[in-house]
C-alpha cells in the first residue's frame, strides 16, 4: 500500500489515517507531561524518567551487529536498559535512546528475535536465565515501531522548542524587540 496515496471512503487507508491520528494522540498524551529538560540531554532526561518511576535506567553503548538493531530495551525486575549503538553520531544515538524510551513509556512487549547464544555473545555479562526472559522485547509490531519513533520525535521536537534562559538582559529600551524577534524565531508557541 502506498503511503501517500489519497485514501478512498471506507477503505483500508481511511482506516490507517484515523489509526495514525489516533497513535498521534495518543503519544501527545504520553509526551505531554514529561519533565523534558532545558538544555536538553538525555540522560538527565532519563535520570528524570527514574526519579519519576522509582526504576533504574542505565544506558549502555555497545558495539551492535550491523544487520541488528541499532537499540534494544531489556527489563529486569529492577532496572530498565536501553542499549544503543556505540559506533555512530551523537544525534543518532540520542534518537536510538529516546526510540527505546518509547517503547519503555508504552509498555511495549514482543516476540523474541535474538536467540539466547546470540544474545549471550552480546552481553556476556547478563545472567542468561534473564538474557531469556528478556528476549521478547528486540522485535515490535509496526504500530509498536511507530508509536516508539513518534515518541522519539516528538521529544526532540518538544526539546528543542524550549528555550534555555537568556544569558543575558537586553536594555529595558529594547526588551519588547528583542522579545519579538526571539519569538518569532522560535516558531508556533507549545500548547502542551
Amino acid at each position: 500500500m502506498t503511503v501517500f496515496s489519497r485514501p478512498q471512503r471506507g477503505s483500508d487507508g481511511e482506516r490507517e489515517r484515523i489509526n495514525r491520528k489516533q497513535l498521534r494522540r495518543r503519544c501527545e498524551r504520553r509526551v505531554r507531561d514529561l519533565d523534558i529538560p532545558t538544555p536538553f540531554d538525555v540522560v538527565e532526561l532519563c535520570w528524570r524518567l527514574e526519579t519519576w518511576w522509582g526504576r533504574a535506567i542505565r544506558l549502555v553503548p555497545l558495539n551492535l551487529p550491523p544487520d541488528g538493531p541499532c537499540g534494544i530495551w531489556v527489563s529486569t525486575a529492577g532496572t530498565e536498559y536501553i542499549l544503543y549503538e556505540r559506533q555512530t553520531t551523537a544525534l543518532h544515538q540520542e534518537h536510538i535512546v529516546l526510540h527505546e524510551v518509547g517503547h519503555l513509556l508504552c509498555r511495549h512487549e514482543a516476540a523474541p528475535m535474538l536467540d539466547g547464544a546470540a544474545f549471550g555473545l552480546l552481553f556476556p555479562s547478563l545472567d542468561p536465565a534473564m538474557v531469556h526472559r528478556v528476549l521478547g522485547r528486540t522485535h515490535y509490531t509496526a504500530v509498536e515501531e511507530q508509536e516508539a519513533e513518534l515518541i522519539a520525535s516528538m521529544i526532540l521536537e518538544r526539546a528543542h522548542r524550549q528555550r534555555p534562559e537568556p544569558a543575558w538582559n537586553p536594555p529595558p529600551e529594547t526588551a519588547g524587540i528583542v522579545s519579538r524577534i526571539e519569538d518569532s524565531l522560535s516558531g508556533p508557541p507549545d500548547h502542551g
